[in-house]
């Protein structure tokens, strides 16, 4: 490229070169805008060896300019795949806050169900011992007058084998009453635990 650049210099300022110095007391010409001002004493030599300054000083500018310009394309895709990358980040961060949200709502969902599972049953077992606690009660009661009134049948007709069956029977009674305590002791436990979960009737 220099080569070339210098051809053309030094066709565009041969004539220059090779004109005739004027005569003393005779300005100069002056140079037309865009052109290098160069003394007319100055040799051929010299205006070419300044014409040459002048280009290497250009080509260094245009140097220094496509290695900054190189730079800033460099830097420029540097940031193109840094917006890029956070771009894939944020679609990803995304995606895993919906994920997130819809496992919350199906949880709260779930939560709202079981509870509303928890209220019915406790409401259910609440009525069922307000029913069944007076009707077993009511069976105990009568289970015990039967046996009374057996007990003094036996004992007048002194029938041992029914003497037996009674005792069978008181046993068993017994048992059923065991159990009550026991089914009420399992029904207050399930209500204890009930109200810690927060369900109340």
């Amino acid at each position: 490229m220099r080569p070339i650049a210098v051809t053309i210099a030094a066709l565009l300022l041969a004539p220059l070169a090779f004109a005739e110095e004027p005569a003393p007391g005779i300005p100069s010409t002056p140079s037309l805008p865009g052109q290098i001002a160069v003394s007319k004493a100055m040799t051929p030599a010299q205006k070419i060896s300044a014409l040459e300054e002048a280009l290497n000083k250009e080509a260094d500018r245009r140097v220094d300019l496509d290695a900054k310009v190189a730079a800033l394309t460099q830097e420029n895709g540097r940031l193109t795949s840094a917006r890029e990358a956070l771009a894939r980040d944020k679609a990803s961060a995304d995606v895993d806050l919906a994920r997130t949200r819809d496992a919350l709502s199906q949880l709260k969902r779930d939560f709202l169900s079981l509870r509303g599972d928890y209220s019915r049953i406790t409401k259910t077992l609440g009525l069922s011992l307000a029913f069944l606690t007076p009707l077993a009660m009511l069976i105990f009661v009568l289970l015990g007058w039967l046996l009374s009134i057996t007990r003094k049948l036996a004992v007048r007709v002194h029938d041992v084998p029914t003497l037996v069956k009674i005792h069978e029977y008181e046993t068993l009674v017994a048992h059923l009453h065991d159990q009550l305590k026991a089914e009420k002791g399992h029904n207050a436990v399930l209500k204890e635990r009930l109200t810690n979960l927060g369900i109340v009737d």
